[in-house]
């Protein structure tokens, strides 16, 4: 007997032996195939989920999902679903095979003449399939109604716009009409009913479902716009504008009874148009602004980037007005007889890089207009003084909220943002300055009483009587802060945020760190913390989940849904707060939860759940999360591969903080080896701990699992910035003390092979850490700023903006201006500390970095090449702070690991490293073969 239990665990041993050996490690090659869900939806009666699986590279799968069934069924190449309001079918396009796209493209085939999309329409009682090809696009209702619309390509028609006989190609395709148009399709989902409209440039569907209005322009020798609405309960449509010239960005009202357009008579490149409306009540559509109306600023007409946009209720519409369009001057130069320079003015209230950055925007800027289509009147709402202006409750409210930015446009280049504030009346487009230079958020409550904001001045929440006008302070007898208390920027912190309000206004909710509290907005109630100090008491987060996208008042009487973080265990879950006294616990485990989404008419939720191991699938459950059920198997082949586990550890810092961070070990783990380890950082990154991580090429950072799965230990400790004016320092004391702590604490680290690496801010602190200490074996840092004094008063390219705030007031931490404290960022500058670099480094950093400047890179290269120690520098044409392409990206995996496992594994060098690779031999000769 003992023979057979020996035998028997012996046989155990060699099965669990020969399991583990069977497994992979993961490849760069093994990449493409690693999946992603997206895009998942749950129909309305919560019976069906659709969702997305896509590979990186590749053709993906649509599956749908059926609870009342089980039953599970996949559409190849399907995307972009929509469940019909009663769900009744789900429609879906279809892409063109990956590789028959990319056949085309190698054959060098115009993107206009790429294989085209198709239209799929489910029917979900009888699973009748329905494709229709060459797809331009689609529309379902939102609310009701059981007709849908799609638009299909149709074969371009060329016409001259003079009514006289062709005499030749070139000039056929001179006068080539170039607007758009395609055959309208609709579908009555019901009874399987097509109605079909040629020559069709623009349609929309009402919100109900039960009308729909389209733009009919011909392709004649004169081109025409005819505008029809269709009212599907007689399916005639009636033709309410026809007129020669052109017609677009068409509206109707969610009731189907109103629609807007704008149009044009004409026929010059620069267009002019006018806006106009209809009402069911009418034969025709009517005029209702045009270039000489005195309605709004003289001079300013409606634009054609103008939004058109009904209230919910339809009865207003809103757009969009403009100064006139001055018709471009005949130009009579040739290029090369033209200057070209921008002036950089001490008055520009915004840089000229910014200008430029922002020339698109601002040339189609619109300010927003509203015609009240009871009054037949129309009010400016926004002007070039008061250029933004929010709506609230979908349009159908009286007031709107009017900011201004204008007076602190220069001051943005150096110090936080700021604006004005103004309250206008819809109704008559009066406004009034009620809040003045206020770096945070202000909103106005849903019914409308008050005004709302955070102080930074004081560290309070605030509300402003519309009525009485009256301000009072909400937060300020409360003995806790309603500010982020881990902030260390030498700037105002953020509040933790308004989660919402009750009927009628009644009560705020505003959270704290950790709780959620009531409070009455005239401040003569005394608050009450919802929560009952559980959080605090506890070290959990509470957040709000909405689950109705609709809702406009949290109702207490009802039960609320929150989610739970453990700030220190790094637990997720959900609460339940019942009837505002009552907090019951539904679920809190060592997991990451999503926010989940509820179907519209059911109590049923569809949510994510991850950890470093799990990939984050989908689950379908009731609203207490019992009954669940995992919908979602997006990587089997993970059970092939050897991956890992990460555990959360701690130390104290060099101020002597208390700190946390994550260590991952592989999956085939022993503790009596050594292994080589990774240190990645940023700033705070422990609250990731259940953070799944899709096998991957990276844009700037390691794969944390493709570096365990490959035999690595990685370190990501948090830091604590302490001192304002010594980042650098503050990292020493965190990454450094924290590395010390984990080789002193674990025996399996091999203390000689540790290397360090991070992006952007993570690369500075690297650039300045090898400065610093000899600690680490290698170092790879990205987009690393290497002179703070060069790089303060530099340009982030891709806004414009000055780089002034940042050292000031933000990430850098500098906390003063490069004249007022030189000394600290010459402390915090790397390149003044080059000679004591004695770790080899891999820089990257790309040649269009819109974030830290290319410049940076090559000083800290240049330096470290003329005292001739090993330094490698990757700069990617082309490509920004983080790299785009994905060729770039498997490319950069491929170095960057190369590099670490020279160093840290004693793998032979690529070719790269010992030869580089010269520009004559650019694009023809990787270097990534491995010299003996």
């Amino acid at each position: 007997m003992k023979k057979l239990l020996f035998t028997l665990i012996a046989s155990s041993f060699l099965t669990m032996s020969f399991a583990q050996t069977n497994k992979r490690a993961l490849k760069h090659s093994n990449y493409d195939g690693w999946k992603d869900i997206e895009n998942q939806i749950i129909s309305n009666d919560g019976d069906w989920l659709c969702y997305e699986v896509n590979p990186q590279r590749g053709d993906g799968y649509l599956y749908l999902y059926q609870h009342s069934t089980a039953k599970l069924d996949s559409f190849p190449r399907g995307y972009d679903a929509k469940f019909t309001p009663k769900s009744e079918s789900l429609v879906f396009k279809i892409k063109a095979e990956f590789d028959t796209i990319r056949q085309a493209k190698l054959k060098k085939v115009k993107s206009k003449d790429l294989p085209k999309d198709s239209l799929a329409v489910l029917n979900l009682s009888n699973y009748k399939l329905d494709k229709y090809a060459k797809l331009k696009s689609y529309q379902v209702p939102l609310d009701n109604g059981q007709w849908i619309a799609f638009l299909l390509e149709t074969k371009k028609v060329e016409k001259d716009t003079l009514n006289e006989p062709k005499k030749s190609k070139k000039k056929k395709a001179k006068g080539k009409d170039k607007t758009e148009v395609g055959e309208l399709k609709l579908k009555n989902l019901l009874t399987g009913e097509m109605i079909a409209f040629s020559n069709v440039s623009d349609y929309n569907l009402s919100r109900n479902g039960q009308a729909l209005a389209f733009i009919n322009q011909s392709q004649d020798s004169i081109s025409k716009a005819e505008v029809s609405i269709l009212k599907f309960e007689d399916k005639k449509p009636n033709a309410i504008f026809n007129e020669t010239g052109q017609a677009k960005k068409l509206s109707i009202s969610s009731e189907g009874n109103k629609l807007a357009f704008i149009f044009s008579a004409d026929t010059c490149k620069q267009k002019r148009y006018n806006l106009h409306y209809f009402d069911s009540k009418q034969k025709h559509s009517k005029l209702i602004l045009d270039s000489l109306s005195k309605a709004v600023t003289q001079g300013w007409e409606v634009n054609e980037n103008s939004q058109l946009n009904f209230s919910r209720n339809g009865e207003n519409l809103y757009f969009g007005i403009a100064p006139k369009i001055e018709k471009e001057k005949k130009d009579s130069l040739l290029d090369e007889e033209k200057y070209q320079l921008d002036i950089w003015s001490w008055k520009d209230p915004l840089l000229q890089s910014e200008q430029k950055v922002n020339l698109k925007k601002e040339q189609k800027r619109t300010y927003l207009a509203v015609y009240n289509c009871k009054k037949n009147t129309i009010k400016q709402l926004a002007d070039k003084n008061l250029p933004q202006v929010k709506l609230y409750d979908h349009g159908n409210a009286n007031l709107a909220l009017g900011s201004s930015s204008l007076p602190y446009q220069m001051e943005e280049s150096w110090n936080d943002w700021f604006k004005d504030y103004y309250l206008i009346n819809v109704n008559n487009g009066q406004s009034e300055l009620v809040l003045k230079k206020k770096n945070s958020k202000v909103d106005i409550s849903p019914s409308q009483k008050y005004l709302y904001w955070y102080e930074t001045a004081d560290s309070t929440w605030n509300t402003y009587n519309i009525a009485s006008k009256k301000t009072c302070k909400l937060t300020q007898n409360i003995p806790f802060n309603f500010y982020s208390e881990t902030h260390d920027m030498p700037s105002d912190p953020e509040p933790y945020g308004v989660i919402g309000w009750t009927k009628d206004d009644q009560y705020i909710l505003i959270q704290d760190r950790y709780d959620i509290w009531k409070i009455d907005p005239k401040g003569k109630e005394k608050a009450y913390n919802l929560t009952q100090d559980f959080g605090r008491q506890n070290n959990v987060r509470f957040s709000y989940v909405k689950l109705d996208s609709e809702e406009r008042f949290i109702d207490l009487n009802e039960s609320i849904l929150l989610k739970a973080f453990g700030e220190y265990n790094k637990k997720s879950g959900f609460y339940r707060l019942i009837n505002g006294e009552v907090l019951q616990k539904i679920c809190f485990d060592d997991v990451s939860y999503s926010n989940p989404v509820k179907a519209k008419k059911a109590d049923r939720l569809v949510w994510k759940r991850s950890t470093f191991v799990d990939y984050p699938n989908l689950w379908l459950s009731d609203l207490n999360f019992e009954n669940q059920n995992q919908i979602s198997d997006a990587n089997p082949q993970q059970k092939d591969v050897l991956w890992g586990n990460v555990e959360l550890v701690d130390w104290i810092s060099g101020n002597g903080e208390k700190l946390q961070g994550m260590l991952f070990k592989p999956e085939n783990f022993d503790p009596n080896k050594k292994y080589p380890m990774l240190v990645y950082f940023y700033e705070r990154v422990s609250d990731r701990l259940h953070k799944h991580y899709v096998p991957q090429p990276n844009w700037s950072i390691i794969n944390p699992s493709y570096c365990v799965s490959n035999g690595y230990l990685i370190f990501m400790p948090d830091i604590r910035y302490s001192k304002v004016g010594h980042p650098g320092e503050s990292a020493y004391s965190s990454i450094v003390t924290g590395t010390l702590a984990m080789m002193d604490r674990f025996d399996f680290i091999d203390k000689d092979n540790v290397a360090l690496q991070g992006q952007s801010w993570g690369g500075y602190q690297i650039a300045q850490l090898v400065t610093k200490t000899n600690l680490y074996k290698c170092a790879m840092s990205g987009a690393p700023v290497s002179n703070m004094t060069s790089a303060y008063g530099g340009i982030r390219w891709e806004s414009g903006r000055s780089r002034m705030f940042q050292y000031e007031h933000t990430q850098s931490r500098i906390g003063g201006t490069l004249w007022e404290k030189p000394l600290h960022y010459i402390e915090n500058s790397p390149i003044f500390s080059i000679p004591k670099v004695k770790t080899p480094l891999l820089i990257m950093h790309n040649d269009h970095d819109g974030a830290v400047p290319w410049y940076q890179g090559i000083e800290y290269f240049v330096a470290m090449r003329r005292l001739q120690k090993p330094c490698w520098m990757l700069s990617y044409n082309d490509e920004a702070h983080n790299l785009k392409r994905r060729a770039n990206r498997m490319d950069l995996s491929i170095r960057m690991m190369q590099f670490f496992d020279y160093y840290l594994k004693g793998k032979p060098a690529p070719a790269w490293m010992i030869d580089g690779i010269p520009a004559i031999k650019k694009g023809k000769y990787d270097g990534y073969k491995l010299k003996e």
